[in-house]
């Protein structure tokens, strides 16, 4: 399915109201379509979220209740969204407006308005899950896949982090990225209704690269809920679209609810942000030791802290399944001593230079939900290991050994505080 050429956006959550964050130095009223140069991807889209909240939500009303916005009626028309009240009449509610419009509207389309001042802003689409909502009314299914696009974009610490959207809109659509390998998860609901509903489930790699102010990082403040209950993830109560796993055609909510437009969210690792890398059997975390930012440094194992500058990574994609780890502390890559994978060679830091041993295939491991294991593109043996004798020595050397699926060759990759 060819896709229209779609530009990042972003929106974000800040407590329990809508109010949209602009991001990334868009002007959301600007002329014409806001934001980065337009890209085209097929079959599916990218995106930026960091929409931290949406004004005109809470609780017990959607935003059909919000005074100037009518889902019964056009956005160009007078009564479907108001000149100088209600969204239009505040900063905030007009970041709204944006929003609404680049989820709603496909590119090349916008509306122009009249702020409480009566000075003009005009709002471009680029998304466009409801381009009938321009002119005409916008039904329950026009509601279902703009609520469901606003809360794929919910980052609830107003952070900008690229994403790639699986959906039934024909300007969405069905496929899959390498740059974008970690299934999240869905989300879907009716932020129109009153109360609003919004609602998400769990990707099946919802704990895998986990993102700052997204779900699987000890979110708070999000807008939505999970129906499905703790654990349970999409693929167990929701029906895929298709056989390839890419997303689903409906989920349930509460009760009878069950909503038939679901937007699925794939991620990777946010290269700026800093991740610590724990042993699932010994619990302690990589880093350089002594916290050293010297070249040819050993790498150990040490019980984290936020102050230990050396347990710090940046974990970045050089190619689909193979990243480059960085210590934040001292710019040195993640590598293997004298570029060896013998058993016992240890972790060392390393300017990094593209060798074989300093990139790395990350896999992740289907018996042990959010961990993975590390080894050298160099080998497919070799893995990052914790010896065995050493699981309780503070500050042991971390090597690489044959892996034997053992769990001190296991790996969480979490967000580093």
């Amino acid at each position: 399915m060819k896709k229209s050429q779609i530009g990042k956006w972003s929106v974000g959550l800040v407590g329990g109201a809508l109010l949209a964050g602009v991001g990334c130095g868009m002007d959301p009223a600007s002329s014409g379509v806001a934001g980065e140069p337009f890209v085209s991807e097929d079959p599916a889209i990218t995106t930026e979220n960091g929409l931290n909240s949406v004004n005109g939500l809470s609780s017990t009303n959607g935003l059909n209740s919000v005074n100037g916005l009518s889902s019964t009626n056009g956005l160009n028309s007078v009564n479907g969204l108001q000149n100088k009240v209600g969204l239009m009449s505040t900063a905030a509610g007009r970041d709204t407006v944006a929003y609404l419009i680049r989820c709603a509207l496909p590119p090349g389309r916008s509306i122009t308005k009249l702020d409480e001042a009566g000075v003009s802003h005009t709002y471009g689409g680029q998304i466009g899950v409801a381009p009938e909502w321009e002119t005409a009314g916008c039904g329950t299914s026009c509601q279902e896949l703009v609520s469901a696009c606003l809360l794929a974009h919910i980052n609830t610490t107003g952070q900008h982090i690229p994403l790639w959207l699986d959906g039934d809109s024909p300007n969405v659509g069905w496929g899959q990225s390498t740059s974008f390998p970690f299934q999240e998860g869905s989300f879907y609901g009716n932020l129109f209704t009153s109360p609003p509903k919004a609602y998400y489930c769990d990707g099946k790699d919802f704990a895998f690269g986990v993102v700052p102010g997204r779900i699987g990082a000890t979110q708070a403040g999000a807008p939505y809920t999970n129906p499905l209950g703790t654990n349970v993830l999409c693929k167990y109560r929701c029906t895929a679209a298709n056989t390839s796993g890419d997303g689903f055609s409906s989920c349930p909510g509460y009760g009878a609810d069950k909503f038939s437009h679901v937007m699925t969210v794939w991620r990777n690792f946010e290269p700026a942000t800093a991740y610590k890398i724990c042993n699932r059997s010994s619990t302690k975390c990589l880093g350089a030791v002594g916290s050293s930012k010297t070249s040819g440094a050993q790498i150990g194992q040490y019980t984290y802290s936020s102050s230990l500058a050396g347990a710090k990574w940046n974990v970045i994609q050089v190619s689909p399944g193979k990243y480059k780890v960085v210590n934040v502390n001292s710019g040195l890559a993640l590598s293997t001593a004298g570029g060896a994978v013998a058993d016992g060679t240890a972790l060392v830091q390393l300017a990094y230079s593209s060798a074989a041993t300093q990139i790395w295939s990350v896999k992740s491991m289907a018996d042990t939900t959010g961990f993975f294991t590390m080894m050298p593109s160099s080998s497919t043996t070799a893995a990052a290991t914790v010896p065995t004798s050493a699981l309780s020595t503070e500050g042991a050397v971390v090597g690489v050994s044959a892996y034997f699926m053992g769990d001190y060759q296991k790996w969480a990759f979490t967000l580093a505080n």
